[in-house]
């Protein structure tokens, strides 16, 4: 009887749970598959969709269709997020052969190959000496074999040379009319491959054939080789005119290729040995891995993006393989590293380091193993010592803390004693995103930083200049929602019309800076705008907040960030002067001005410490008679965790904490919602700094109340509508740019004329 009552009860709850929980049937429908064809998402209901190629930037939609066209093969992957659900999906994007579709799981192998002219010596099964073209089919095959290092075996018969094995699989293997069969843009020429000539841009495809009705999607093993014609590759991507032609090697730095391996396995750990033209390249030596089935195949692609990685990036690259369950790698690397230093770090939304062991030394290298949980894509880094921050650091914690204080009733953000705006909430929303706070869960008297965005974003809409709303964009994407449809407002949309078909955005050289960072991280093309900004770089290496104006080193750091993030290589020369350039603006306290002789503040320390991020320089190694910038930085914070401007000035403490807070974090702009990838929860983090700080009584709190100086003297600035002539004095441009620009400043008097440079607002 107790039984039955009890049994009755837990249906009963089960029966009002379910009536009370809304329907997580979200119906999901994905179409597509193909470079340059679009993949559509179609939906039941409205949805957040993320989609994400190659572990690349993330590109937002909303709604119930969705569709995104990828310009390159690999794994897309697609996050649903709705009200009560959330769904990942990956497809893998293939490029058509020929027309033809089909399932490209089978894949072998895929690259493109540079094929020069003349001829190259082959030999024979029988010991026959051949000489074969390079611009044919089988030289295809060849370039491919000596690419990826697999090998080719070539019979002799009476009608020429005839491909019987390649990469181990022979003729006759399985079935007496197996064998190797080619195709060139999905026909199948009807003569032999020495003899067929390939143009450049053709795509020849070999493929294992089981019977007269195999195809390339059906076939178990498959080749695709793009070919290329040195003399057809395009200026500015490897090879210049002029240069020489015939440098392979210079070709494959743009197109790396795909190496495949099926693997067999009789027991339930195989090790595979990688070949040596991997193991020169990527210094990769070995991989031990326990298969699920007895077969399991290796995908390695070569050098990819390092994204931001806090180290040297020694190489990278990405490993998959299929039905394993986890693997242990060996890697070797050169001795120009410091060993204790070096690690496999992996891409699971950003760079999470690995235990990497020492293995032993030789006379040229080190070697390391480490254990992958899961496979995707890895970098041999050599990290950088005692930079970023964690989160969970005393100094982090802190100013979390007192940011959590000062916030207002309504949710948003400004300095104590201060109204809320969207621009100062719009700031500390992309500080909190950058320290795994979720800042939907930042709640006081019920509102939220995200909720007063959304409540008073119309009302300021007729306020905004360029940089307003692209600042707005940045905040909206750190915070993870949708710039598109943020509280009816296409903020993209409105950005937009404010491009100029120079592709200058807004009026302003600060304003296309943040216009390109916010455009480009709502998945925008923004090549017009990059070409503008790059233009306005003045002799000295920096750039200015508007054009033809001398360089100052806050916009200098901000440009850095804006091109990087928009594909600008960081060893380009426009990176290089500008970092230069950077280098002349460190004062002898170890910290950075604004410009001319203004003192060191905290405000341009963190945005030259996050263009050094964006460029893969270590901060703590930019040093002034010892003192690096973030050590600097680091003394600017007080007793109750806020940063000062400066070593004797206490002005916006709000704006130069959640500044600062970023850059030790070592997050450049713009700031991705780092939350999804593990939140850190702040009750958490106090703790953790209560029990690691010096013992004291229990009931001392952790920091005592915050007491704000604010300077008498400080003005307010009057604000002045973008697009209206600019007085050529220091008040003027200084009382502009503070009420239009993030992170510009306000001046504070004649006295303290060269304070007033380096002093930053949060904004309008």
């Amino acid at each position: 009887m107790k039984k039955s009552c009890i049994l009755f009860f837990l249906i009963a709850v089960a029966s009002i749970v379910s009536a009370l929980t809304p329907s997580l049937a979200l119906t999901v429908n994905i179409t597509g598959g193909y470079v340059n064809e679009p993949v559509t998402v179609t939906l039941d209901r409205e949805a957040y969709v993320i989609f994400r190629i190659n572990n690349g930037t993330p590109v937002f939609a909303y709604g119930n269709e969705a569709k995104f066209i990828p310009y390159t093969a690999g794994n897309l992957q697609i996050q649903i997020k709705a009200e009560y659900e959330e769904i990942v999906r990956v497809i893998r994007i293939a490029e058509r052969s020929g027309g033809a579709g089909g399932d490209r799981s089978n894949l072998y192998y895929s690259s493109a190959v540079y094929l020069p002219e003349g001829t190259f010596r082959l030999v024979t099964d029988t010991g026959t000496i051949c000489d074969i073209e390079w611009r044919t089919a089988m030289g295809a095959l060849k370039a491919a074999s000596e690419q990826a290092g697999f090998s080719i075996t070539v019979k002799e018969t009476s009608w020429g040379p005839f491909v019987s094995c390649i990469a181990g699989k022979c003729e006759k293997s399985e079935g007496e009319m197996s064998g190797w069969m080619y195709q060139v843009n999905g026909q199948t020429p009807m003569v032999g491959a020495h003899e067929y000539q390939v143009s450049d841009g053709d795509r020849v495809v070999w493929y294992f054939s089981r019977s007269m009705d195999e195809t390339p999607e059906t076939s178990p093993m498959v080749l695709v080789i793009q070919v290329i014609f040195s003399d057809q590759i395009p200026a500015g991507e490897g090879v210049q005119p002029g240069e020489d032609q015939l440098n392979a090697t210079r070709v494959n730095e743009i197109l790396k290729p795909f190496f495949f391996k099926r693997l067999f396995s009789e027991t339930g750990e195989l090790t595979f040995n990688f070949p040596d033209n991997v193991s020169s390249e990527l210094s990769l030596m070995a991989i031990k891995i326990q298969p699920k089935n007895r077969t399991v195949e290796i995908r390695l692609n070569g050098e990819m993006s390092a994204d931001i990685v806090y180290g040297r990036v020694l190489k990278t690259f990405n490993l998959n393989v299929t039905d394993a369950e986890k693997a242990e790698i060996v890697f070797r690397t050169e001795k120009d590293v410091e060993r204790d230093r070096v690690v496999l770090m992996k891409l699971r939304g950003e760079w999470m380091e690995l235990p990497t062991e020492y293995l032993w030394e030789d006379v040229n290298f080190y070697y390391f193993s480490a254990e992958i949980p899961s496979f995707g894509t890895f970098a041999v880094v050599e990290k950088w010592e005692a930079f970023p921050l964690n989160v969970t650091d005393e100094p982090i914690v802190r100013a979390l803390l007192w940011l959590k204080e000062i916030q207002n009733d309504d949710g948003g953000f400004a300095n104590p004693g201060e109204e809320s705006s969207i621009s100062k909430t719009s700031w500390a929303i992309m500080a909190l995103a950058a320290a795994k706070q979720d800042p939907h869960k930042w709640v006081r008297n019920n509102n939220s930083p995200v909720d007063y965005l959304e409540k008073n974003l119309n009302s300021s809409l007729g306020k905004m200049g360029t940089a307003d709303i692209a600042r707005t964009i940045l905040a909206v994407i750190a915070a993870n929602e949708n710039p598109r449809n943020f509280s009816g407002v296409n903020l993209v949309s409105m950005l937009k019309g404010r491009v100029k078909e120079s592709g200058q955005i807004g009026d302003f050289v600060y304003t296309t800076i943040w216009g390109v960072m916010a455009l480009k991280a709502s998945g925008e093309d923004v090549s017009t705008s990059v070409e503008w900004l790059k233009a306005q770089q003045n002799e000295d290496g920096g750039f200015a907040w508007a054009p033809g104006e001398k360089s100052d080193y806050d916009d200098t750091a901000a440009a850095i960030q804006a091109l990087i993030f928009a594909g600008e290589k960081r060893d380009s020369e426009t990176i290089r002067k500008a970092l230069d350039y950077l280098r002349t603006g460190q004062n002898d306290d170890g910290g950075f001005r604004y410009f001319g002789n203004s003192s060191s503040n905290a405000a341009s320390d963190a945005w030259i410490i996050q263009a050094l991020v964006a460029a893969g320089e270590n901060p703590r190694e930019w040093k002034k008679n010892g003192i690096s910038v973030v050590d600097h930085l680091l003394s600017l914070q007080s007793e109750e965790g806020y940063f000062r401007y400066t070593s004797v000035q206490t002005s916006n403490p709000g704006y130069m904490t959640v500044c600062a807070v970023m850059a030790l974090l070592g997050k450049p702009n713009p700031i991705k919602p780092e939350y999804l990838h593990g939140e850190a929860n702040l009750s958490d983090l106090t703790e953790k700094i209560k029990i690691e700080a010096t013992p004291e009584p229990a009931e001392t709190p952790i920091s005592t109340p915050v007491k704000v100086e604010t300077p008498s003297s400080t003005p307010t600035p009057s604000v002045t509508a973008e697009g209206t002539k600019i007085k050529k004095t220091p008040e003027a441009v200084m009382t502009e740019r503070a009420e239009k620009t993030p992170g510009f400043e306000i001046l504070l008097g004649f006295v303290s004329i060269v304070l007033a440079f380096g002093l930053r607002k949060w904004g309008s």
